[in-house]
């Protein structure tokens, strides 16, 4: 394996100084991609330029990276659907007329974080769902975009890094079971992973933070600008039940809350379905791309069948509005084909073994909890993966605790904690590309709202495992 020095952390860190800087995520991907492998062919251009275009098709290759992209296009089409069809119109209207539970500001963000919540089997689903059923009323209210997509991001991720029976969860006990099978720890990696939830602290801090700031209504620093405007724009605004009218169709059939539900419900029913047939009956070990993917084509399924019974829609018309769902996608879709391809630089550069390799035995055993936390949040940084992030430390971890003396079960929830650090800070994480996405917010935008919020909870996380580390 080749050695690529410093250049392995600077490359990565050339896309997120950029993507900050200039708020043109694209641009910042490709250059930091065009650096990448400009590095690995020997700092040679036009190898690199060459390796780019390459790789961008090379994408495709891999069957989730596929099923990811083309779930983000079909969500974009029953997003569309369900409002053309009336069905966002008549949830804002049974939410803030008929039954008033929604009342103000306050209501609709602790509605977006409890469905970002109580949706715990995939955090894309949750966080379009989130998005789709609050972001209008939100609007009306005064909440600015920046703000819903930090609370159903950090909800989303908070709540499936820590519930064990979803995809985040068989992705973990599968890397515990390898240190099983190695002989490093013994037990079930089930019990383990439980044992070690509650040392999650990014995720539990996090989520008593979204509630610290919905209850007060407290915003500091990018937020607080975001949230100004918000308020600024909010004058003149129609009622919330008028939202979005000038879009939705002129049919009698279009003034029920079905036609949202319908298509959301069949699609997020089909992912825990899909689960646990790609788990071969084991739902902890089921393909969570290929059960996303499944499942939008089933909810668009499910929609065409019911549009069309309804007379809502008719095949030709169907079709237009998914197109045009379908083209509002293609920006993200295009940070998310950027995004997988800088992750793949990053694992031929090995970004996360070189940050642990000339990080490791430079501190003492009191430490090295916090030190595991972060080496995980600058690997998840730098890379935008918390999946790849814990891939890597959680053995890190399992071994150096053995090597120090340290509860393995603690150095395991540092790892996870760390990695979901840069699932609310990097901008080219793919949670992060949803939120913005789901709530109709600037992606960078939503990254330097958020990463404010998300660096102080990770200083106090990082405190407590400092008091962790020094009192075992």
């Amino acid at each position: 394996m080749n050695d690529y020095g410093i250049w392995t952390v600077i490359t990565p860190l050339i896309t997120i100084i950029l993507a900050i800087m200039t708020r043109q995520v694209i641009l910042s991907l490709l250059i930091g991609i065009l650096v990448g492998y400009t590095v690995i062919n020997d700092h040679n251009i036009l190898l690199g330029i060459q390796a780019t275009l390459t790789g961008i098709i090379a994408t495709f290759a891999s069957p989730g990276n596929t099923q990811t992209i083309i779930f983000i296009l079909l969500i974009g089409g029953i997003m569309r659907l369900i409002s053309v069809t009336g069905g966002v119109r008549s949830l804002v209207h049974l939410l803030t007329n008929k039954t008033r539970l929604i009342k103000n500001k306050k209501a609709i963000q602790l509605l977006a974080m409890f469905i970002s919540i109580i949706i715990f089997i995939e955090s894309s689903i949750n966080q379009l769902v989130a998005g789709a059923s609050t972001k209008n009323i939100a609007r009306y209210y005064g909440v600015s975009a920046e703000k819903m997509a930090y609370i159903i991001q950090t909800s989303g991720v908070s709540v499936c890094s820590s519930v064990m029976i979803n995809g985040w969860g068989a992705a973990m006990m599968g890397v515990i079971g390898v240190q099983i099978s190695k002989g490093f720890i013994s037990g079930e990696p089930f019990e383990i992973l439980a044992t070690a939830m509650p040392y999650n602290i990014m995720a539990w801090l996090s989520l008593a933070s979204v509630l610290f700031y919905i209850l007060t209504d407290y915003s500091w620093g990018p937020m607080k600008i975001a949230e100004q405007k918000a308020i600024a724009n909010q004058h003149g605004t129609h009622q919330p039940s008028a939202i979005s009218d000038e879009d939705v169709i002129d049919h009698p059939a279009t003034n029920t809350v079905l036609n949202f539900f319908i298509p959301i419900l069949a699609t997020v029913l089909m992912v825990p379905i899909a689960l646990y047939i790609t788990g071969h009956g084991e739902f902890t070990k089921g393909s969570g791309s290929t059960s996303v993917y499944w499942a939008v084509m089933f909810g668009t399924l499910v929609s065409f069948i019911w549009f069309l019974a309804r007379r809502i829609l008719t095949i030709e018309s169907f079709f237009k509005e998914v197109y045009i769902g379908y083209a509002s996608m293609i920006k993200i879709s295009s940070i998310m084909i950027l995004a997988f391809l800088m992750g793949n630089v990053s694992a031929d550069l090995n970004t996360g073994a070189y940050i642990a390799q000339i990080s490791s035995g430079l501190l003492p055993a009191g430490f090295s909890v916090a030190f595991i936390f972060l080496i995980s949040a600058i690997m998840s940084l730098a890379t935008g993966t918390s999946w790849g992030t814990f891939a890597i430390m959680i053995p890190i971890g399992v071994q150096l605790a053995l090597s120090v003396n340290m509860p393995t079960e603690l150095m395991i929830g540092a790892a996870i904690t760390g990695s979901i650090f840069g699932d609310m800070t990097s901008p080219i994480s793919s949670d992060a590309i949803v939120a913005s996405m789901a709530t109709d917010c600037d992606h960078i935008e939503h990254i330097r709202t958020q990463m404010p919020y998300a660096i102080v909870t990770a200083i106090i996380v990082l405190i407590i495992y400092l008091y962790l580390g020094f009192s075992q």
